[in-house]
């Protein structure tokens, strides 16, 4: 059985169809690709699968349960997350307490608890921030624990926006316009750094990029949106020299 597994996904908006019969099935251990023109209707899926939007029709399923009609922050805590195309850190916060709040979804202390400083909350407060520091550790953030999150470089924030979803436990992360605005140098990290991610933490992966060299290099499998509608579906050299997918979107053939 898929990971996810998606059915007849669609939304409207009035009188205009976004997405139209969108299916996937995402396995475990998988990145796949979502491409396709602007205005394709990508995002639009990201916000279905994630709770953002609500289907007119279709369904969801996350390990066999249904999703439809949960608020973003309970999909969160079923095991799936997102960053997006613009990078929504808490900016005047610190790296540390960008992924302390994430890891703070899971917490049982109360508000109350928490201004009182009780034992629960000062137990709970100390296992999330080991947490954190030890998620830090490994993406190589640890050394900027302390630094303000809109004072790090580009790609670090981007990093950062990723440490911030595992911190919540997802199995699934969606990644959107990951390489947006970054360098060829920082764009090359990213390629190494989301392979090595879904390694670390036996993730899976989906992703939105228009860079398609990330793309066709990252990605196993791909599926090309035009229209709110699924025109092709394969792998990366499938999809590169599929006329209709040229035609539609690339242009010319990607090598």
């Amino acid at each position: 059985m898929a990971l996810l597994e998606v059915k007849n996904l669609t939304k409207k908006f009035g009188g205009l169809t976004a997405v139209s019969n969108f299916n996937l099935q995402l396995n475990k251990g998988e990145i796949v690709g979502l491409i396709g023109p602007n205005g394709a209707g990508k995002t639009t899926v990201f916000n279905l699968l994630t709770g953002v939007y609500q289907p007119t029709e279709g369904t969801i399923t996350l390990d066999g349960e249904s999703l439809v009609g949960l608020k973003p922050y309970q999909i969160t805590t079923k095991g799936m997350a997102r960053t997006f195309q613009n990078i929504r850190l808490f900016k005047d916060l610190t790296v540390l307490d960008n992924v302390k709040i994430a890891n703070h979804l899971r917490t049982k202390s109360t508000m109350a608890e928490a201004i009182i400083r009780l034992p629960r909350f000062m137990k709970e407060d100390k296992e999330i921030t080991d947490k954190s520091l030890e998620l830090l550790k490994i993406l190589k953030l640890d050394g900027k624990k302390d630094e303000i999150s809109k004072s790090l470089p580009y790609g670090e924030q981007r990093r950062l926006e990723i440490a911030r979803a595992l911190a919540t436990g997802a199995k699934i992360v969606f990644l959107d316009e990951p390489a947006a605005g970054m360098n060829p140098q920082e764009t090359h990290d990213l390629m190494e750094f989301i392979g090595w991610v879904r390694d670390e933490f036996d993730l899976t992966i989906l992703l939105i990029e228009h860079d398609m060299k990330l793309v066709m290099r990252v990605c196993e499998r791909l599926l090309v949106l035009d229209y709110g509608v699924v025109i092709a579906e394969g792998l990366p050299d499938e999809i590169k020299n599929n006329k209709r997918v040229i035609e539609a979107y690339l242009g010319e053939e990607v090598s």
